[in-house]
């Protein structure tokens, strides 16, 4: 628009002079104010007089809002549309200061419009732009949000001192209007919800508030806290809240760190935007007592829940799906489910929990579809589980959820996990990969009250199969923990017997070489098992076996390997392939195939420390035996040598 021309006739002429309707003529008009008329920011503060006579705005090009609305309603009579000036209260940035919102006067001015028999609202001042009043300038901003406004949205922010302009069928009373929600344009643009709470004062309970909106589309989300301090407000360190973030909402926890006021401002855009983060809403919060010894983990990664690339990364959703998951136990498992097989690893964090220590408190188990970790907290507190993937044969690892954890009741810290766990506990992608499949105990921690449990597993292929157990307490004099597994191997099917010599916290790692491979070829870790044995019972250990024990063959009688001294026992055994089967001690004794195809017969066990051993003959025509199991006899305590 020149210069020269100065009068609102001539302005709204050349203007609107190819518009066919009166909506058209508004828009002009409304186009015109937001790009022509600065806010008058002097003038507000009190510099100078103040600009609101539509003569003056149009030739200093500035007003405070009476003059936008004062100009625009003298344009829209010369346009020949109705045009009311309304005043009211209005919630722009300064009603989140220290004072609080409480207004017993009206603060700001705006219009309402009549198009086709309806009115509607317009605020050509808050369309034009902002006002930075710690810079003390006007920031030309065009903001249609602002033009033709829902009553709906416009209720949130502005107040008639009418009650009939609200344009709503029910009117929302000052009150009210007090305790709603301060949302700008951007909340309602990105198309977001309140989820709770609904007001705009919030009050602290044991030390924490929590704030949730929800969205129709994918968001990204930010938030500052502020602590309001007389006339100024310091801003506060960001680990004093916790954003969780889901696909269709967000949850902001937040924790003042000491007693007084601050503001919650709230900031968000598009997934993926490309572009800062814009302010959609602030509320004010009254700590009136902080939560006491208040220690958050720290969380490098920025987020907490779910990653929102966690889909791309192939996980999919979490058991809880909460922002907190608080436990009242001190155990806990969280499972994630997975679109495709991935490699996975686990961190868990707490102000008091070293690296080291934290490796005794989870047990991660990977299977194609979903990824668990079994969780022990041995603090009271906050702790953050990570979850870190990769696809197979990627090199990377990447942060696909950060969840918040909150403990009631610890655990003893002499009941956490055998040290040294794989990440590949209970079966799952890795047994299966190296043979493993159709597991008696899907769960990778296994609990016994008697001391004794029996694993079994289909193989895929021919393989071998090589168990350790390590962990509890042995006590002195008993024997070594490999002979407290025995495995039985027959066809297709593999059976893995545990006697447990105390109670304790034990680890079984199960280890598988393909028989078709060289002998020098080296097992691989397929899983391991967490044994937590409550017995009271001292089993003894298995007899003591040999190479020429294998595939096929079975032990039934008598399954220890420790025998009682000048007892007379029955042996019977399973062993294919063979014609003859001694038991060589103190008395030789050879064993009888029966027509069930079982080797048997009675057997002295002699003096204590006598050692008894079975050996075989594979053909009539060999001149040797081979010895496939040896057990001795122990009086007065567990002789376990030898």
């Amino acid at each position: 628009m020149g210069s020269g021309i100065v009068s609102v006739p001539e302005i709204v002429q050349t203007i609107t002079a190819r518009s066919r309707s009166d909506i058209e003529k508004l828009r002009a008009i409304w186009i015109w104010l937001c790009h022509n008329i600065s806010y008058d920011v002097e003038g507000f503060l009190g510099n100078s007089e103040k600009l609101y006579k539509t003569e003056d705005v149009v030739e200093k090009k500035r007003g405070v809002c009476a003059g936008y609305a004062g100009l625009c309603r003298d344009m829209c009579s010369e346009a020949g549309i109705r045009c009311r000036e309304i005043t009211g209260c209005s919630r722009g940035a300064d009603s989140c200061d220290s004072a609080g919102f409480h207004r017993t006067k009206s603060n700001h001015m705006w219009n309402v419009v009549e198009l086709e028999g309806a009115w509607y609202h317009l605020d050509a001042c808050w369309g034009a732009g902002t006002v930075d009043l710690q810079q003390r300038i006007f920031i030309p901003r065009h903001e249609d949000f602002f033009f033709l406004t829902d009553p709906e949205d416009f209720i949130e922010t502005h107040w008639p001192d009418d009650p009939s302009w609200q344009l709503l069928e029910s009117t929302v009373s000052f009150e009210d209007f007090e305790e709603k929600i301060f949302k700008t344009s951007e909340f309602f643009r990105l198309r977001l919800f309140i989820i709770s709470p609904t007001v705009f004062h919030l009050t602290t309970e044991d030390g924490e508030v929590k704030v949730s909106l929800g969205c129709c589309d994918p968001r990204e989300y930010s938030y500052k806290i502020y602590k309001l301090l007389d006339n100024s407000r310091v801003l506060v360190e960001k680990n004093f809240g916790v954003l969780t973030i889901q696909e269709a909402s967000m949850t902001l926890r937040v924790f003042p760190p000491s007693h007084g006021l601050y503001e919650l401002m709230i900031f968000a855009r598009p997934l993926d935007a490309g572009y800062a983060y814009k302010w959609v809403c602030s509320y004010q919060i009254d700590c009136p007592q902080p939560k006491t010894s208040l220690k958050l983990p720290e969380n490098p990664y920025h987020f907490w829940g779910l990653n929102h690339k966690a889909k791309d990364y192939g996980v999919i959703s979490y058991n809880s799906g909460e922002d907190l998951i608080s436990s009242e136990k001190s155990s806990l498992k969280v499972t994630f489910k997975t679109c495709r097989p991935l490699v996975a690893t686990f961190q868990l964090a707490h102000p008091e929990l070293s690296e080291a220590f934290s490796k005794k408190c989870l047990a991660s188990q990977i299977e194609d579809n979903q990824l668990g970790c079994c969780l022990l907290l041995p603090f009271h507190g906050y702790y953050r589980l990570s979850l870190f993937v990769k696809d197979f044969g990627m090199e990377n690892f990447q942060n696909a959820a950060n969840i918040f954890i909150k403990c009631n009741n610890p655990i003893n810290h002499n009941e956490l996990f055998p040290p040294n766990l794989s990440v590949h506990c209970g079966p799952g992608t890795n047994s299966r990969l190296h043979g493993l499949t159709s597991p008696s105990h899907t769960s990778p921690i296994i609990t016994t009250t008697t001391g004794r449990c029996n694993i079994t597993f289909h193989t895929l292929w021919d393989l071998n199969f090589y168990p350790v157990l390590e962990g509890g307490k042995v006590v002195s004099g008993l024997s070594s923990l490999d002979r407290h597994c025995f495995l039985t191997h027959l066809d297709h099917k593999i059976s893995l017997t545990v006697h447990l010599p105390e109670s304790g916290h034990y680890k079984l790692s199960i280890f598988t070489r393909r028989q078709v491979m060289e002998e020098a070829q080296d097992f691989y870790h397929a899983c391991d098992y967490v044994i937590d044995c409550y017995s009271t019972q001292r089993l003894l250990p298995f007899p003591k076996v040999y190479s020429a024990w294998g595939h096929g063959c079975a032990l039934l009688q008598p399954r220890v390997g420790l025998l009682p001294v000048e007892s007379w026992e029955i042996f019977r055994v399973k062993i294919p392939g063979v014609c003859k089967v001694l038991v060589i001690g103190p008395v030789k004794t050879e064993l009888q195939l029966t027509k069930n195809r079982i080797w048997e017969g009675k057997v002295f066990t002699g003096t204590a420390g006598s050692v008894l051993k079975i050996a075989v003959k594979v053909s009539p025509d060999s001149s040797t035996m081979d010895i496939v199991m040896s057990f001795k006899t122990q009086q007065d305590g567990l002789d376990t040598s030898g």
